[in-house]
């Protein structure tokens, strides 16, 4: 059976690379420079490496603005989001993975009840926005770049036709790989905590992990639909917007293939932590609004008259629908999930509102005048829990967001099976790992009790001042955390 849900996730790969294709490819095949197949085989191997090796950065976000807490709402999400993309590919719109994704995401925050963190929202709308600006002028920079080394150097046609060439099939690689990177959380990242792999040891040396399995699944489902579906995109993308050349084209895959990238490199980032620099959000972006983007900054640059503004709009209104009608769907769909094939797509979450969360409210400065009569009282979904909290209008809305993850009822179990599971599927170090051996046989009813728990035994179980120095420190703690309270979880 879990398996079989899976498979939302690989027709949502599918769409995504049948959407998405087009936009690492597009100007290569549109200026002749290279062939589609050709194209196609080079970003299908890459966009495989780049999901299985530099995948991860992104799922924490979407994890963080819902948590789908059952396989089956984890099915729906994704085929509400793969339909989504798939009924934008069928009217030529290259539109957004991303905002498919997230946009069925709330759809199912909005069925089941939970709180949506709108700071996490409001991360993922401000890269909707950075992404195209950011690609525009990368691209108007690139262009600017480069046309003034080939203004000085006198090379033959025959010379940098060779060259241009060459270079698509490298960027190609790039723009692939950093698509795998960025993307591949919209595809499988609702399914990790669930799927059914167990790590694989390869010649006693290399570990592929539960999630590196799933993605490499994942990002062969992509390269299926690039091969099969994107052609049309990609003459979309390459010339609906604005007639390009092959440097201008070679420029506008650049410039988007670096937003990708930025996005999506773990490595970048603990780079910017060391040198004391401002990181940008490991966030899942669209690569459709990068290379549209990209070429908008080249269109502006060589005059905006030839750019083709009635397509733009159309594309413009393709952004704008896409999380609607994915949210839309993903609500409809869960709601014939749930009753007519008699499925749970959600887990209910309680909320108790016990003299320790009063205190534990008190000691994190939250405002807790006018909330006594919250105490002793229980709220059985997170609608009930809202609408309570709506009454005390001195309350903010972070306020409200950290009431709401502080009495989320969420009880936990160490026993010693878990801890030899950890040990045994994650490699911990000593450091790490011995600090839980102190928990063994110990119950939990909230999470940060765990994470008081652990931050009292050991410092490396415990988040450092929030500073952009400590953000990569902290992100990487809490994926920690998250494994402790799948681990331990009702006693597993």
């Amino acid at each position: 059976m879990s398996f079989l849900l899976l498979s939302s996730g690989f027709f949502l790969g599918w769409s995504l690379g049948a959407n998405d294709g087009g936009n690492i490819f597009g100007p290569a095949v549109t200026t002749r420079m290279l062939k589609f197949k050709t194209a196609a085989i080079i970003a299908s191997v890459f966009i495989i490496l780049g999901s299985v090796f530099q995948g991860s950065g992104a799922v924490q976000t979407l994890s963080s603005l819902g948590s789908v807490n059952q396989l089956f709402g984890s099915f729906t999400v994704a085929v509400a989001a793969a339909l989504t993309l798939f009924l934008m590919v069928r009217v030529k719109l290259p539109v957004s993975s991303s905002q498919s994704v997230v946009g069925a995401i709330i759809g199912w925050n909005l069925f089941s009840g939970a709180f949506t963190d709108f700071g996490v929202m409001a991360k993922i709308i401000t890269t909707w926005i950075l992404t195209p600006v950011l690609s525009a002028f990368l691209a108007m920079g690139i262009y600017y770049l480069v046309k003034r080394f080939i203004t000085k150097r006198e090379i033959s046609l025959f010379k940098f036709d060779f060259y241009t060439r060459i270079g698509f099939i490298a960027l190609v690689a790039f723009s692939a790989y950093s698509l795998g990177a960025n993307n591949i959380a919209n595809v499988v990242g609702m399914f990790v905590d669930s799927a059914p792999f167990t790590p694989v040891a390869i010649f006693n040396r290399f570990i592929l992990s539960s999630q590196m399995q799933l993605f490499f699944l994942g990002g062969a489902s992509i390269a299926v639909g690039i091969l099969t579906k994107s052609m049309s995109n990609a003459q979309t993308v390459g010339n609906a917007i604005f007639k390009m050349s092959p440097i201008t084209g070679f420029i506008a895959i650049l410039a988007s293939s670096l937003v990708l990238f930025l996005f999506s490199s773990r490595g970048l980032q603990i780079l910017l932590v060391k040198i004391h620099f401002p990181t940008l959000p490991l966030v899942p972006v669209s690569s459709s609004q990068a290379i549209v983007g990209a070429i908008i900054g080249i269109g502006i640059i060589k005059g905006s008259r030839n750019i083709q503004y009635k397509n733009l709009s159309k594309i413009a209104l393709g952004w704008f629908v896409n999380p609607v009608i994915a949210c839309i769907i993903c609500f409809i769909s869960l709601f014939f999930v749930q009753n007519v094939f008699d499925q749970r797509v959600y887990q209910p979450t309680v909320f108790i509102f016990d003299q320790k969360v009063m205190s534990k409210l008190e000691e994190i400065n939250i405002e807790t005048r006018g909330l006594s009569a919250l105490e002793g009282k229980t709220f059985y979904n997170a609608r009930s829990l809202r609408s309570e909290l709506n009454q005390h209008n001195h309350l903010t809305l972070r306020d409200k967001t950290f009431i709401s993850q502080k009495a989320e009822l969420f009880p936990m179990y160490v026993s010693a099976n878990s801890l030899v599971t950890i040990r045994i599927r994650n490699h911990f170090s000593d450091t790490v790992y011995l600090p839980l051996l102190e928990l063994e046989h110990e119950n939990f009813a909230h999470k940060w009790e765990l994470v008081d728990r652990l931050s009292n035994i050991s410092e490396v179980w415990r988040f450092k001042p929030k500073k952009v120095a400590n953000d990569f420190y902290n992100s990487e703690l809490e994926k920690r955390y998250e494994l402790l309270y799948m681990m331990f979880k009702d006693g597993e």
